[in-house]
């Protein structure tokens, strides 16, 4: 066969880079995913593994099993991975590269094409261009059904190898050219499947901490390792220029791996040796110890009690020595008891403060039964020691137990049969001090925090690699300290017989569409908190947010009228925010009226650090400041505008620079005035009237001179719609829209109002934002008034789009 039958010779490139697909290419593989979580289980699937690596089943059998097992329709199987599937962070950059550079990309895999390409073409944006091939299994109908039908399809093997797709047979013709006209040909790969075709290239890129390695090495094959394509990216660039030989690059892959191999066991028997003779002996000094990974150089707690007070008793005081004790700044009635007070006091100490008589306390429970003593791991029976309250504690003064992952680090105390705990390392206890009739009325709840403290980064929110983003606006979401009351709820009992619980029926329907629309952001657009019947705002506060937390989604948060009627001023609760997981929230300059004026920026795709959308937050405070002449809410300050333009134009040269285009939008609590004018268009409820400043401070047209698209708000729950405003050569020149009201305890009612959630979809393709809203009673499936509202990166009108 001459070389210009070959496929991959048409253009004479320097170099052909071979590569597997699943796990090598994307994060995770398909094939499993598709087994785990529609067919026969993860479980299974492993155990299928097992028996082909020790000889039981062929790997063709094993496959062809586990895919079977898969009933899905085709088209749905498909759907779900495009919507589950991510690429490694850096091949996108390399796919560009070798595109720009001769380099013809052969994807060779034992997965199905028909899902290869389209999350290729999900994921990239667009089709596979014309230097990227793919070669593998294929899809085909299980006796003559459809098959996107239930049970229509099965794999399609590509030959009769012991793998189904003996990938090495791709490459062997071009293995088999003239020196003088063959490429260098490269491999990427994960698992030892990926090992015949390897041997027939020059270089194999073996994903770092797989099996793979170890062949390399044992079968003395020319090898580097890789963590993500970025590395693959530069190796293969000083291969092309030619910076580096082949010879070279496989040298210093093996003699990393193995001088990391020794060195690793050196340090791991030597750190080993020091740190159980530290331990047993204490053999290094505090400056040393204290810097061993095993040491914890914070706070330990030592001692929790209760203490309580009376204004009718002279002799009693809740009063703390600062000296020795700390307490948590929260009455434990909450402020209504008539005379009488109590709090939670600890104790704690730095390990190298701890004196030999000091315990830590390494465990606590709360009841009216005394615990069972358990063994102490490093030797002797703890019982437990008893405090007010129903507090039980362990405590221990063994060597080093203040190192402990056991050892309580932290305590604070939270309220309600529903409280949650978002902060990492943080778990709240199941039952409620046992004070008295009162605090189990309020369910007070201790929380405590074991270890070292995490050290947890924000996470940068970034476009996906589809080019899409999803951004959900939770609105008025009245969460209360405690289970809450339901203000008209439609229907009043979400199941018959049930009660209505305001809390958990809002956060049921909020977890709901979590996991159903699976954002990519949130935006708490305020009145998270119900302040009116939230006497522990932290409590209410967290709730908000732990969902978010839970699934690992970035979120940012402004502030309505009601958030700090509790006992919590803007700023304390903005405190609290600013240091819990994924929050981006932040108080913003102190210069500009308010807390809670910030940005969000969503970077680009890829790893690019450029922006490609812009959140600005602001906060809209409350009520008017000059009830006699404009009675009402407040409004957008000038000090606010001054900072919001000034942001705007600073960051335009920047987003300028980005390759792509480039949105703004804008998040507020409480509605502009313009959005009492019923002139223009609109679509969705309106249901009351308009309930926003009687001062108008000329937002709406410092947000059109920014190139501001769209502005969000929240405040009145009823309404629901999106208006469109024209510019003076009646242009559409801004989308304001309402979220509609989400939570059960804040108003509903005006004729049966079903709480909803407004999401904002993002196809960064084509320039476009979709939303549409979402309903937690009747038609839950449906996308309520769903409209394009932004087109080639510009307002579009209703009749702009048909």
């Amino acid at each position: 066969m001459g070389s210009t039958e070959l496929p991959y010779m048409k253009t004479n490139p320097k170099i052909i880079f071979f590569t597997d697909f699943d796990g090598t290419i994307t994060l995770a593989d398909s094939n499993d995913f598709l087994t785990d979580n529609l067919g026969y289980g993860r479980e299974k699937r492993r155990q299928g593994n097992y028996d082909v690596l020790h000889g039981r089943a062929s790997f063709r059998d094993a496959f062809r099993d586990m895919l079977d097992s898969v009933k899905t329709p085709f088209n749905k199987c498909i759907e779900i991975l495009q919507e589950n599937m991510k690429l490694d962070p850096h091949f996108v950059e390399f796919y560009y590269w070798a595109e720009e550079n001769n380099v013809p990309i052969v994807v060779l895999s034992s997965g199905m094409k028909p899902i290869i390409s389209a999350l290729f073409e999900s994921l990239l944006g667009h089709k596979p261009r014309s230097h990227l091939h793919i070669v593998s299994n294929d899809v085909e109908s299980r006796d003559g059904k459809d098959i996107n039908t239930a049970g229509g399809w099965k794999i399609k093997y590509h030959d009769d190898s012991h793998f189904g797709h003996d990938k090495s047979l791709e490459i062997k013709p071009y293995a088999a050219l003239p020196v003088d006209k063959r490429p260098t040909l490269l491999y990427a790969g994960d698992g030892v499947s990926d090992l015949s075709a390897a041997a027939e290239t020059d270089l194999l890129f073996a994903k770092k901490g797989h099996d793979l390695v170890t062949y390399c090495e044992r079968e003395g094959m020319p090898f580097t390792t890789f963590e993500s394509w970025e590395t693959i990216l530069a190796t293969t660039k000083d291969i092309l220029s030619g910076k580096v030989s082949l010879k070279k690059v496989a040298e210093e892959g093996l003699k990393k791996v193995r001088t990391g191999v020794q060195l690793a066991i050196i340090a791991s028997i030597a750190l080993l040796l020091v740190v159980i003779l530290d331990n047993k002996f204490r053999v290094l000094p505090a400056s040393i110890h204290g810097h061993l990974p095993t040491h914890y150089a914070g706070y330990v707690v030592t001692d929790v009690t209760v203490v309580t007070c009376s204004s009718l008793n002279l002799f009693s005081s809740c009063k703390v020595n600062p000296k020795a004790w700390s307490r948590v700044e929260k009455d434990l009635y909450l402020r209504l008891g008539w005379t009488s007070s109590a709090y939670l006091q600890f104790q704690r100490k730095k390990e190298e403060e701890l004196l030999a008589s000091d315990k830590v306390v390494i465990d606590l429970k709360i009841s009216r039964l005394t615990p069972q003593s358990s063994n102490d791991p490093h030797g002797g029976l703890i019982d437990w020691e008893q405090r007010p309250g129903g507090i039980w504690l362990k405590r221990t003064a063994k060597r080093h137990a203040s190192d402990s992952q056991k050892v309580i680090t932290s305590i604070d105390v939270l309220f309600g049969a529903d409280a949650v705990d978002p902060r990492v390392g943080w778990e709240v206890k199941d039952t409620p001090l046992l004070l008295d009739s009162k605090t189990e009325e309020l369910e007070a709840r201790i929380s405590i925090r074991r270890g070292d403290p995490p050290k947890t980064k924000k996470r940068i929110p970034r476009i996906n690699e589809n080019g899409k983003f999803k951004i959900m606006q939770l609105a008025d979401l009245h969460l209360s300290t405690g289970l809450g009351v339901c203000r008209d709820p439609v229907p009043v009992e979400p199941v018959p017989g049930h009660k209505c619980e305001a809390d958990p029926r809002t956060l049921e329907f909020v977890e709901r569409l979590l996991d159903e629309e699976k954002p990519d952001f949130v935006v708490l657009s305020g009145d998270q908190v119900n302040g009116e019947t939230s006497r522990d705002a932290q409590s209410a506060l967290f709730k908000s947010v732990k969902l978010l937390v839970d699934r690992k989604i970035p979120y940012a948060a402004i502030f309505g009228n009601h958030d700090d009627e509790g006992n919590l001023s803007r700023e304390q609760l903005m405190t609290i925010l600013e240091d819990l997981p994924y929050s981006l929230s932040t108080a913003g300059p102190e210069d500009v009226d308010g807390v809670g004026n910030y940005i969000v920026e969503v970077l680009g795709r890829g790893t690019t650090a450029h922006s490609a959308l812009t959140l600005y937050l602001l906060d809209s405070h409350s009520y008017s400041p000059d009830e006699r002449q404009f009675r009402g809410y407040d409004w957008i300050k000038p000090s606010q505008i001054r900072w919001f333009k000034n942001t705007a134009q600073s960051l335009k040269t920047k987003h300028h620079e980005y390759s792509h285009m480039h949105m703004n939008m804008a998040f507020i609590h409480i509605p502009l005035p313009e959005y009492r004018d019923s002139s223009n268009y609109y679509r969705g409820n309106w249901s009351e009237a308009p309930t926003a400043p009687g001062f108008n401070s000329g937002f709406k047209d410092a947000l059109e001179e920014e190139g501001i698209l769209f502005v969000s708000c929240g405040h009145d729950h009823v309404n629901d719609y999106c208006m469109l405003n024209k510019d003076r050569d009646q242009k559409p020149s801004l989308w304001m829209c309402y979220g509609g009201g989400a939570g059960f305890g804040g108003y509903g009612g005006y004729g049966g109002y079903v709480r909803r959630v407004r999401f904002y979809d993002f196809d960064m393709n084509p320039g476009r934002v979709v939303t549409y809203k979402r309903l937690e009673y009747g038609e839950v499936e449906a996308k309520i008034d769903e409209m394009m509202i932004i087109d080639g990166g510009a307002v579009k009108g209703p009749d702009e789009h048909h």
